[in-house]
């Protein structure tokens, strides 16, 4: 599909397809699992779940996202975005696998520290072989488990780390998008106070997605055991992450808005402009 019908490249039917197949291979291969049993790493709880988010991913940035993922090329060339980028992502890993490590040991009912530094990969077989259990293995595996003692235990999961990216990616897409807004303002004459809300939005979407998990990885343990808090966990693991994209999104949708909304004129001022150096003197 070329750019004179209207639609950008890659706005057919393929994307979707490309991505449905994918995940369809993903939930296919995750049965695959139950015939290696109990190995670990299983060979098919590796391999689903990679395909699995790389769909996903690949259709979140493909479609509702694509504005975003242009933005965030833009944006993270700079040193500040770039930045943004790296911080941001270090920081979500870091508390997300605190909080994956509280709801494996609950959930295998053992510890995975060990007294010297190590990194592993582990999987787990959904038992038994239903689409519910195939799809719950796809969230968990492969986790990467990382012992730094006496400093910390986490484990990073496929999940975990792409939407990691994902709101990272969405994080600086936003404040650079923002920035231009503030510019643009100052450009055209108007308050900058059309800024705040947007920076609200990016610090809402940001600090809901960490805030919570620092409150209960560093708070939580050593007032009630995990397995009594684990409902919480699993809420914050699960449902924060997809809350902050829903959220940053949304703004991210207002910013460039409003930034087109203020340039409209400005590109209209210079078009008449130009038609005016143009037509010949009377």
């Amino acid at each position: 599909m070329d750019d004179r019908t209207g639609r950008r490249p890659g706005g057919s039917k393929v994307p979707p397809a490309h991505g449905a197949v994918f995940i369809g291979l993903a939930v296919l291969t995750s049965f695959f699992a139950y015939l290696w049993g109990s190995a670990s790493p299983n060979p098919a709880e590796l391999l689903a779940p990679a395909l699995f988010w790389y769909a996903v991913s690949f259709l979140l940035l493909s479609y509702p996202l694509h504005s975003a993922w242009k933005a965030f090329l833009r944006h993270v060339k700079t040193a500040f975005g770039a930045g943004v980028f790296v911080l941001y992502l270090v920081l979500h890993t870091v508390l997300y696998g605190f909080m994956l490590e509280g709801i494996l040991v609950s959930f295998f009912g053992r510890p995975f520290s060990s007294g010297a530094f190590s990194a592993y990969v582990t999987t787990s077989v959904f038992a038994p072989a239903t689409l519910l259990n195939a799809l719950w293995a796809l969230w968990f595996n492969p986790w990467v488990t990382v012992t730094v003692p006496p400093v910390f235990d986490l484990a990073l999961s496929f999940y975990s780390m792409g939407i990691a990216v994902l709101i990272a990616i969405l994080i600086v897409a936003n404040i650079g998008r923002t920035r231009e807004l503030g510019r643009a303002c100052s450009a055209g004459l108007r308050s900058r106070a059309v800024v705040l809300l947007p920076a609200l939005g990016i610090a809402l979407g940001a600090s809901c997605c960490l805030s919570i998990p620092i409150l209960l990885v560093f708070s939580a343990p050593s007032v009630i055991p995990i397995g009594s808090s684990l409902w919480l966990y699993d809420a914050t693991y699960f449902l924060f992450p997809p809350f902050a994209v829903a959220l940053l999104y949304l703004n991210l949708r207002s910013v460039e808005r409003i930034v087109s909304a203020i340039a409209q004129p400005a590109r209209q001022a210079r078009s008449a402009a130009d038609a005016g150096a143009l037509s010949p003197s009377l």
